[in-house]
């Protein structure tokens, strides 16, 4: 982490420093071991600043948003003292930090950004050495495209190589932990965007046994709004951007400003949720193509005409066993569920949506995120109703 041209202030220190324990606490204790193989109570002692020990119980109910999970947070005042000493060696500075996970999200969104004639500084975190290499793959290519002296990448390893438990429910919190400490480097208003498309971090419950934080997380705008509110009150004053939050995956691909550079690096990033199913299936490394995220990938790039099956490890339009698959099927008639619902009882899905707290703007955000299920259905079902097979179809009700 950078010390230079500013190292970062102790609240952001102590920010970052109470990311590493919640990933930690998050990663060693098994959700098995709980009566209902979920939710765990946790209790985090911490080291911090003044402000954040007063911070401590608004903290915990952010984490239990998050995680699912019961938090207990006790703070002890202490000096923060984490041994930075990475130095900015570039003669310029960036105007804005990019959290780049290597997915087709960050990658438009870096496009984009870059198109605008920013200067960016892209911060992934990786936990595996493929991702790592995927990230710096894409990086590069960008580098090469826009030049040395509007990028640059920092790659980032926390991991513990023998945790037990493989949700990964509060890895957001130490992405943005580790994009707002590099961002600290450059000032206190320097932003910190996600570039993340708005149905994903909505993220709506596709059937009735993923409700909470069995559906995850990561971006929700709940938790963005309560992180925000959390940072000003400790004094933290980065601005923290999604621009897709009100666009879906194909919307948002559809807007890249270059869209030419987008279609020939696309097929170099990841949206899978099962990135090592591969070595489960003895097979070579990709995507594996039923998942959730691949199956949101596949309908969005489908909105381009980009969308090739024998991109994955499993076409799930070509192999319509899948449907029947006790694993592999899973998310795929979840998928297909949730979109038969829309079409019939609509408010069946928006009674499942967390709408956030009643107040100034509820209504007009009642009526953005309804305009962003109805387009993220209608993304999905044109999918499906294009490419899906008979069976498909007919699970849907449609003619065949």
């Amino acid at each position: 982490m950078f010390v230079q041209p500013s190292p970062p202030p102790p609240a952001v220190a102590a920010f970052l420093l109470a990311a590493l324990g919640v990933w930690a606490g998050d990663k060693l204790l098994p959700r098995s071991s709980r009566p209902d193989a979920w939710t765990r109570e946790i209790v985090l002692h911490l080291p911090a600043t003044p402000a954040w020990a007063r911070l401590a119980p608004q903290f915990g109910q952010i984490l239990n948003f998050l995680t699912g999970d019961l938090w207990q947070i006790k703070a002890r005042e202490a000096q923060i003292a984490l041994g930075f000493a990475g130095k900015w060696e570039q003669p310029w500075r960036p105007q804005a930090v990019v959290l780049f996970s290597g997915g087709l999200d960050s990658l438009a969104g870096a496009i984009d950004q870059l198109e605008a004639d920013k200067k960016l500084l892209l911060v992934s975190h990786h936990d595996y050495g493929q991702l790592a290499g995927l990230q710096q793959t894409l990086a590069g290519a960008l580098a090469g495209h826009y030049g040395p002296e509007r990028l640059q990448h920092l790659g980032l390893r926390v991991q513990f190589p023998e945790a037990p438990e493989l949700t990964l429910r509060s890895r957001s919190l130490l992405f943005l932990a580790l994009g707002l400490t590099a961002a600290a480097a450059f000032g206190p208003d320097t932003p910190l965007l996600i570039p993340e498309n708005g149905w994903v971090s909505l993220n709506p419950p596709l059937t009735l046994n993923r409700l909470g934080a069995y559906t995850t997380r990561t971006t929700h705008p709940y938790f963005l709004e309560q992180l925000t509110r959390l940072w000003r009150a400790a004094g933290i004053t980065h601005p923290l951007i999604n621009p897709y939050r009100q666009q879906t995956k194909g919307e948002l691909l559809e807007s890249c400003r270059n869209r030419d550079l987008l279609y020939k690096l696309a097929r170099l990033s990841s949206s899978c949720a099962r990135p090592v199913a591969s070595r489960w299936r003895r097979q070579a490394g990709g995507e594996c193509g039923y998942c959730y995220p691949c199956l949101v990938r596949r309908a969005a790039l489908h909105c381009l005409g980009w969308d090739r099956g024998e991109d994955y490890l499993l076409d799930v339009l070509a192999a319509p066993e899948t449907l029947r698959h006790r694993v592999r099927g899973r998310d795929l008639r979840a998928l297909l569920l949730a979109l038969k619902t829309w079409e019939e009882a609509p408010r069946d899905i928006e009674g499942r949506i967390h709408w956030g707290e009643p107040g100034p703007g509820f209504t007009q955000r009642y009526g953005e995120t309804r305009q962003l299920l109805a387009s993220g259905f209608r993304e999905i079902g044109q999918f499906f109703q294009d490419k899906g097979t008979n069976p498909l179809k007919a699970y849907l009700g449609r003619d065949m």
